[in-house]
């Protein structure tokens, strides 16, 4: 299926159930349909602050906050970073 929003939401879901396995499978799916978008990047930033993989979380969560016209999701995950 190529359906960009679902497959984010798949993986959004995935992420909150803590099955980052699937996540991953998700993230990999979205990419291939809809590219390498700032949300996406954000949202897989997002993901590896919930695995407690802070420094990868923000290499990917920068990127997205460079590539973003609005950064204020990106600034909330960020704070939730530096706060963790």
């Amino acid at each position: 299926a190529d359906n960009a929003e679902a497959w984010m939401g798949l993986a959004a879901s995935y992420d909150e159930l803590g099955r980052f396995d699937f996540a991953d499978r998700a993230y990999d799916q979205l990419l291939k349909v809809a590219g390498r978008k700032p949300q996406i990047v954000n949202n897989m930033g997002y993901s590896q602050l919930l695995r407690g993989n802070r420094t990868k979380a923000r290499v990917l969560l920068l990127e997205a906050k460079a590539h973003m016209a609005d950064p204020t999701v990106v600034d909330a995950n960020l704070a939730l970073l530096n706060k963790s």
